[in-house]
């Protein structure tokens, strides 16, 4: 029988998906990059780092997968995909020690659900390896709340922060030190807006965070250096992009970026692009690459 055909096979089946081997080095950094759009629909890059080089890769999604693609440091990576009610992601790689990176990208509309008029997203991102390090940030459609709860404690761990870009809250958690035994899951409940945010415990909360930002800005300026102000806002993809630049002394060839964060080519061009629309960077086109230049005044330097 086809692995597909399998998949598809009934639920058994589908709980043992979580379970294949999927490499045998611990994965250093697991990072989760979620945008969730008002129909349901879910984009989501997976970020993996592995210890060790590996040779191959296979992870278990609950959950049909679509517009699948695959991109890694060392080289484009060989990637099939069955897809039916669940997914099975199966990558060979040509990892090296210096290369170690590997990233997923897919859409899939199974990952949310309506639940008394709100929407409830759930994913489980659990490995059969251990996890060093992992960061996951899970971005509300437009126009959408928290509701009720952040996330559901008995099978979420507590968001780190709540921040808002202006348009959309962002949920994020940054964890350390996953065991294989342990289950990597993280739920977030929502709803739409209708133009103001709904009152409940959460929705004040983040009010209050977003006034106090605005409100204590000043304060900060003077009481922390900008650099640090700035950094206590961005995930962690793009703090490891601004500390290369500044480790290079504030200008860099992005190429480089991708040999010193570890990241992808296709990961490094979207934090860059993000941190070039607030303003954080400067990009200047250079030959087949770019230049990346730290804003002066942003950072308060001379």
């Amino acid at each position: 029988m086809k692995l597909f055909q399998i998949v598809s096979a009934g639920a058994l089946i589908v709980s043992l998906l979580m379970f294949i081997p999927t490499a045998f080095a611990a994965v250093q950094f697991y990072g989760s990059d979620i945008d969730l759009g008002a129909d349901g629909n879910a984009k989501i890059t997976l970020t993996l780092t592995f210890e060790e080089p590996v040779k191959g890769f296979q992870l278990g999604v609950f959950g049909s997968v679509k517009n699948f693609n695959a991109t890694s440091n060392a080289g484009p990576p060989q990637c099939q995909v069955y897809t039916g009610t669940a997914s099975v992601i199966d990558c060979k790689m040509n990892l090296t020690e210096d290369k170690r990176t590997l990233e997923l990208d897919f859409e899939t509309a199974d990952f949310v659900k309506t639940i008394d008029g709100k929407s409830l997203f759930s994913i489980d991102l659990s490995l059969s390896q251990n996890i060093l390090q992992a960061s996951t940030a899970v971005k509300l459609p437009e126009g959408y709340a928290l509701a009720n709860t952040t996330t559901i404690p008995e099978v979420t761990p507590p968001a780190t922060n709540i921040v808002s870009d202006g348009r959309r809250i962002i949920v994020n958690w940054n964890i350390e030190n996953v065991t294989s035994d342990k289950s990597f899951k993280f739920q977030t409940l929502y709803e739409p807006t209708k133009g103001a945010f709904p009152v409940t415990l959460v929705s004040i909360g983040v009010i209050a965070l977003i006034s106090f930002s605005s409100g204590a800005f000043l304060f900060y300026r003077r009481m922390r250096k900008p650099k640090e102000v700035i950094l206590s806002v961005l995930d962690d993809f793009e703090k490891r992009v601004i500390e290369v630049i500044t480790a290079a002394g504030g200008e860099i060839n992005q190429r480089k970026v991708v040999q010193d964060t570890n990241l992808s080519k296709a990961k490094v061009s979207r934090v860059v692009k993000r941190l070039q629309e607030r303003g954080l960077i400067e990009v200047t086109r250079l030959g087949r690459t770019n230049k990346l230049k730290l804003a002066q005044k942003k950072f308060g330097e001379n």
